[in-house]
C-alpha cells in the first residue's frame, strides 16, 4: 500500500492517464479522499462512508476504484497492519481486534487472514505489564481483581487471563526468577 505524503497537493497535478475521469466532482472527491488517507491508512468502507456524505454514489465508486488502482487502498494490507499495530501499541484480544476491523468495514475473511498466528497469551501479557507493575505492593486478591478486570476489558478469555495474572504475580513476587531460565519455564506451565 502506498503512503500518502502529508501535504496533499494533488489538486494541481494534471491527470496521469487519458482514461482517468477529469470532471470537477471526481477531482474534489479524490482530493478529499487523499487528505483523509494522509493521516493513516483506511479501509475502502471508511473512505466510501466519508465521501458518501458529500458526493454521489457514482463519484464515490469511481474514486474508490481509482484509489484501489493506484494502490492507496488495500483492505488486506490495512487489516494486517491494523492487527500488527494493535499487538505492538495497544494489545487487545483477537476477538476485539476482529470487531474493530469489522466496524472499519473489513470483511470477515480478510480479518481472519490478517489475524492468523495471533498470540493471545503474549498480547495479554503485554497488556498487563504496566498495570501489574503499578499493583506490585498490593495483596494477591486486589492484584488479581484489578488485573483481571483490566484484561477482561480488552477482550481476553478467562483461561488466558488466569494464566497471565498468575505469571505476572509470580514474576513480581520473585523478580530474580522471572522465567528467564528455560528449566523453570518447563516446570511452571502457564
Amino acid at each position: 500500500m502506498k503512503t500518502i505524503p502529508h501535504q496533499a497537493h494533488q489538486t494541481s497535478e494534471p491527470n496521469d492517464s487519458p482514461n482517468e475521469p477529469s470532471d470537477a466532482s471526481f477531482n474534489r472527491a479524490r482530493t478529499a479522499a487523499l487528505r483523509f488517507l494522509a493521516h493513516r491508512s483506511r479501509s475502502e468502507a471508511e473512505v466510501s462512508r466519508r465521501l458518501g456524505s458529500s458526493y454521489t454514489g457514482d463519484v464515490v465508486d469511481r474514486v474508490v476504484a481509482w484509489l484501489r488502482d493506484q494502490r492507496y487502498l488495500d483492505d488486506a494490507a490495512f487489516a494486517a497492519e491494523w492487527g500488527r499495530q494493535r499487538e505492538l501499541r495497544r494489545p487487545r484480544s483477537e476477538g476485539l481486534i476482529r470487531q474493530e476491523l469489522s466496524r472499519l468495514g473489513v470483511s470477515r475473511e480478510l480479518a481472519e487472514t490478517a489475524l492468523e498466528g495471533f498470540d493471545g497469551a503474549g498480547n495479554a501479557y503485554l497488556a498487563a505489564q504496566k498495570p501489574a507493575a503499578r499493583l506490585k505492593g498490593a495483596g494477591y486478591a486486589r492484584f488479581k481483581q484489578r488485573l483481571w478486570a483490566h484484561l477482561q476489558r480488552r477482550g481476553f478469555q478467562a483461561d488466558v487471563i488466569g494464566k497471565t495474572v498468575q505469571r505476572l504475580w509470580d514474576e513480581l513476587a520473585d523478580p530474580l526468577d522471572s522465567h528467564v531460565d528455560a528449566d523453570s519455564q518447563e516446570e511452571k506451565s502457564y
